[in-house]
């Protein structure tokens, strides 16, 4: 008897209709095979993924002159829609994340009809969607004059960022490289603020493997393209969350969204 294997997520109606169409075959459930083939990235998927992230790009550099006191967080999120559809984006991935002040501390703050506020951080998360591929990125914007809280928990995300960036080389486990952020962020007494995985893949979905997490197994290999996205968030108080895209190269990797400007850096 033939075996075919299929993705355990096929709806049951589906199931039924191949088990009745093969009923010579068995039907086993197979899991990540598709997906672990897709976390090393082609030259051509990788062209693509640049392509998003360029939209992205000219997208930012224009928002960033609107987003200041009186503006609402929903017309940020409109406008920024608009930019990347007019760069040339074929979709948006996830809806626009703009959390302003203390609605910072929602790591998935969509976009409200909060008026932003002088003196006020502004999580800005966006992506687009570009030949089937996506791009990812988060910025943590400043409006006003910041204290010295805001400018230090910044710099604490941002060199959390760069430690688990420059840890990122072929041969490492995910959980790895997640360690290295997670533990920054923990000595300096902020390790119950961060709450979610350091990052995961990005491709033909906007999350896909591998997961850059604790407890994570998969192997880092040439050709992944992943992010790393740290962040502190504070009830009451707001949130900072830095997000690039790298590519893993030979040696080391590639930070695809370099070029999208980092407030404080």
């Amino acid at each position: 008897m033939k075996t075919i294997g299929f993705e355990p997520h096929l709806p049951y109606s589906t199931y039924q209709e191949l088990h009745s169409k093969l009923n010579s075959a068995s039907l086993t459930p197979v899991k990540n095979i598709v997906e672990d083939v897709r976390m090393v990235k082609e030259p051509s998927e990788i062209e693509f993924i640049k392509k998003a992230i360029g939209i992205i790009d000219r997208a930012f550099k224009r928002m960033k002159k609107i987003v200041k006191a009186g503006s609402k967080e929903n017309e940020i999120a409109i406008e920024m829609e608009y930019q990347l559809r007019k760069e040339g984006a074929e979709g948006i991935p996830f809806d626009i994340i703009v959390a302003s002040g203390e609605r910072g501390a929602l790591p998935h703050g969509i976009a409200s009809d909060k008026i932003i506020k002088d003196g006020e951080l502004v999580i800005l998360d966006f992506g687009s969607r570009y030949m089937g591929y996506n791009s990812d990125c988060t910025r943590t914007l400043s409006v006003g004059r910041l204290d010295e809280r805001q400018k230090d928990i910044y710099s604490i995300v941002l060199d959390a960022q760069r430690e688990a960036i420059k840890s990122i080389k072929p041969g490492l486990k995910a959980s790895e490289i997640d360690s290295k952020a997670r533990q920054f962020i923990i000595e300096k007494g902020y390790g119950e603020n961060f709450g979610h995985s350091t990052g995961h893949g990005v491709g033909l979905e906007v999350h896909e493997n591998p997961r850059i997490a604790e407890g994570q197994d998969d192997i880092i290999k040439e050709g992944m393209v992943f992010t790393i996205e740290p962040g502190v968030y504070i009830h009451g108080w707001g949130g900072v969350r830095i997000e690039d895209m790298v590519l893993v190269t030979k040696e080391g990797c590639e930070v695809l969204t370099s070029a999208i400007e980092k407030e404080f850096d």
